[in-house]
């Protein structure tokens, strides 16, 4: 199967200018990603027949999360799911205490925002009050964050599921990108009804 045709575009919010990629119809999912680039996966191919993906590749630097909200108001989305990955997964977080009415659901891909030695107080203060339903993904053989980081984000955040996939590192959407995208499109679906239980789970081959 050929790889989708996203369309690729610009968005500025507060003088900055943000690339992003976008396919599909349906429930907007803005992605962010962070160091890399835009890499796009097969994951996103298997996402974009399920919803809307927009894929924002963040500029380089601390970006000011009432500057990713305006950029994603440019485009006209009143209500979104939000997913970020890796280092991305702070923006995302920052993102979703901010508009906790626009951010449908929240999913976090080997997040880095928090690490076991570099703890933020601050952040796991605000997380505590965070209620949107949210999915936490590790690998199983991530060597760039312990997977054992997703138990802190579960413990933190009082509406959020944890799953470890099997057989992946921290790109868990490209080493694993069927079994990834099986797992965020139930979620996004079903929220709190999710399928799989808040208790600790692995997605096997």
């Amino acid at each position: 199967m050929a790889p989708t045709a996203f369309r690729e575009d610009y968005v500025e919010a507060d003088g900055v200018r943000i690339r992003y990629m976008e396919v599909g119809q349906g429930t907007p999912l803005v992605h962010l990603l962070g160091a890399g680039g835009l890499r796009l996966t097969r994951a996103h191919d298997l996402l974009c027949r399920h919803v809307r993906v927009l894929a924002f590749e963040l500029p380089e630097g601390p970006l000011p999360e009432h500057t990713l909200a305006r950029a994603v108001a440019t485009l006209g989305l009143d209500t979104f799911d939000l997913m970020g990955t890796s280092s991305a997964g702070a923006a995302a977080l920052g993102l979703a205490l901010q508009e906790p009415r626009r951010v449908r659901a929240l999913v976090l891909e080997a997040p880095a925002a928090i690490r076991p030695d570099n703890r933020d107080a601050d952040l796991e203060r605000r997380l505590s009050g965070l209620t949107t339903p949210t999915l936490v993904l590790f690998g199983t053989a991530d060597d760039v964050v312990p997977p054992a980081m997703g138990r802190v984000y579960k413990a933190l955040m009082s509406n959020c599921h944890l799953v470890f996939v099997y057989a992946a590192g921290h790109a868990i959407s490209a080493d694993r990108p069927e079994a990834f995208a099986e797992v965020v499109v139930d979620f996004l679906e079903r929220h709190e009804a999710f399928v799989i239980s808040r208790a600790q789970t692995v997605i096997h081959p």
